[in-house]
């Protein structure tokens, strides 16, 4: 994948999980998803997807609901 392509990705899933926070600071993945796709973005399984961004997006799951509920947040930018 070249940076260019990357980093129009990177910019795609800022603005998803922006777009689908809610006031908890997580947004659901299902959401999340649906709104990449909205932006053009090809992906599998979204998890798996999102995996390749360890330094952009921080996931958990929640258990307590059937099925689990997986959501995900930004991880701010590291400080220079």
């Amino acid at each position: 994948m070249e940076a260019k392509e990357k980093t129009a990705i990177e910019q795609a899933i800022r603005e998803a999980i922006t777009t689908c926070v809610h006031e908890s600071g997580w947004a659901n993945l299902a959401e999340v998803g649906t709104q990449l796709r909205k932006m053009g973005i090809k992906y599998g399984k979204l998890s798996r997807f999102l995996h390749e961004y360890p330094h952009l997006v921080e996931k958990k799951i929640d258990e307590s609901v059937t099925p689990p509920a997986v959501y995900a947040r930004l991880i701010p930018p590291a400080e220079e």
